[in-house]
């Protein structure tokens, strides 16, 4: 179950993240810089707000799912109402900020994003949490296909940023309306709601949303103060430098985090904490050895990929940005899919809340001093920061609520494989071809030559469960036979 639920999350996350792909072609080259800024802007603080308005409620579920015995329409209820009473109080509040400012088109965006997002996310929690994941990723699906087909029509009809804001929107409800999840699951049916089970998320949940938005400041306060001191054309650069990386490293990190996270709550709950230890150690090895050499790799046809993908005008700048957007991308992530996850387990959600509100502070402070001194790259290095500062005080802080092993000499051995991956592909020259057929020619060698290194290396026994798998599978062939 494990390695197909993660195949189909991963396919969930590929979707979405190959259409951003296109979106960011066609809309880097029909918007302006500031445009495109005022899209990702909006974008970034609907899902901050988000996060902290349901994050709680998420969590808490996932981690108290098997101890509570929830029903599924004990979860359905429970999200219905939630959304339905937050999205209100969301509503009055971008009222009111587009009284006070005069951006009425600014906040009615917002609004709109923030609460059809809503409604999808919870649907899709329904169904992460239920394990109808082929509905997860049909949902995903279509929605990808809806947002980016309606955004590119309303985007090359002209309307700029709200053709892409309303892009987004619509590619949400149309999912909604046609799988019917608008009238079968959000019903608020507020006398059945159970409230010992309401308090018990909201205390272990509450600090987790907290801990969730300081890490959207971080992410989202670059390229807000961004387009503050330096104006939207320049946060739009920086937005679509971020965009590459950021989509495929936490396409390929999240898709093992929703697959192995739940496994390793089974574990701590049936097996007991030592067990619990071992599968978390396992699943930190698959994941430095899926981002390391994704990042390596990324580098490795940068030159060749990013002129294909995105504006002339965006071109410089990401390409001078990447080295460093990447290693930020990959502390963000080593954090979120694994140190945190010593808090969560250990049912001590406050701690991430120290943890990541120094790291915001520190990087809201960076911010101010890097921006005006060193421009985009200054952004870069304050988030950098910010993300190392999470990693190694929540390693040493979590580490004493619930035990975070680190393998050294499996990150060793991913490091000189993802190294010697990056040399390899370094050495193909000059082609006078297509950029498209280069990259294609890196990525496969890439691809064969860490392939080969994990085994020759060995990393994380990978001969051993070839060969177990391979064994399992003789013999169930041959039990099968006559």
């Amino acid at each position: 179950m494990y390695v197909k639920h993660s195949l189909i999350y991963l396919l969930a996350k590929l979707a979405p993240a190959l259409a951003s792909f296109v979106v960011l072609a066609a809309y880097t080259r029909w918007m302006s810089a500031e445009e495109y800024g005022i899209f990702t802007t909006i974008l970034v603080v609907a899902s901050s707000v988000s996060l902290f308005a349901f994050g709680w409620l998420y969590v808490g579920i996932m981690r108290f799912w098997d101890k509570q015995e929830l029903s599924a329409g004990a979860v359905e209820r429970l999200i219905s109402v939630s959304v339905l009473v937050i999205a209100l109080v969301v509503g009055v509040l971008a009222a009111l900020f587009a009284w006070l400012t005069g951006q009425v088109a600014v906040a009615t965006g917002f609004f709109l994003v923030f609460l059809s997002s809503a409604f999808y996310e919870a649907y899709q929690r329904i169904n992460s949490i239920t394990l109808k994941v082929n509905h997860y990723l049909w949902a995903e699906v279509g929605r990808t296909v809806l947002t980016m087909g309606s955004g590119l029509l309303l985007v090359w009809l002209g309307y700029a940023w709200l053709g892409a804001i309303g892009g987004v929107v619509l590619g949400v409800l149309l999912v909604l309306v046609l799988s019917g999840a608008l009238w079968r699951h959000f019903r608020p049916a507020w006398r059945e709601l159970d409230g010992s089970v309401l308090r018990a998320l909201l205390v272990y949940g509450l600090p987790l949303s907290l801990s969730f938005v300081l890490l959207e400041i971080i992410h989202a306060s670059d390229r807000v103060m961004v387009g503050w001191l330096l104006g939207y054309a320049q946060a739009g650069e920086y937005a679509v430098a971020y965009n590459l990386p950021f989509q495929i490293l936490m396409m390929l990190t999240s898709s093992l985090n929703l697959a192995a996270y739940p496994l390793v709550i089974r574990t701590l709950e049936q097996a007991g904490r030592e067990q619990a230890e071992a599968r978390l150690q396992q699943y930190f090895v698959l994941l430095m050895g899926v981002s390391i050499p994704a990042i390596l790799g990324l580098l490795g046809i940068a030159e060749a990929f990013i002129p294909l993908l995105v504006g002339a005008e965006f071109v410089p700048s990401s390409l001078r940005l990447l080295p460093w957007i990447g290693l930020a991308i990959l502390a963000n992530c080593t954090y979120l899919f694994y140190v945190s996850l010593a808090f969560q387990l250990a049912e001590y959600t406050a701690g991430a809340v120290k943890v990541v509100g120094v790291a915001a502070v520190v990087n809201v402070l960076l911010n101010l001093v890097l921006i005006p001194e060193y421009g985009l790259l200054g952004a870069v290095l304050a988030s950098l920061a910010a993300y190392l500062i999470c990693v190694v005080y929540g390693y040493y802080l979590g580490r004493q609520y619930f035990a975070l092993n680190i393998p050294v000499l499996d990150i060793g051995k991913i490091l000189l494989a993802a190294v010697g991956m990056y040399a390899l592909m370094e050495q193909i020259p000059v082609l006078a071809v297509h950029n498209a057929y280069v990259v294609v020619l890196k990525i496969l060698l890439g691809m064969a030559s860490y392939a080969v290194l994990v085994w020759l290396l060995d990393i994380g026994q990978v001969r051993q469960l070839i060969k177990a798998r391979f064994t399992w599978a003789t013999r169930c062939s041959t039990s099968s036979l006559p």
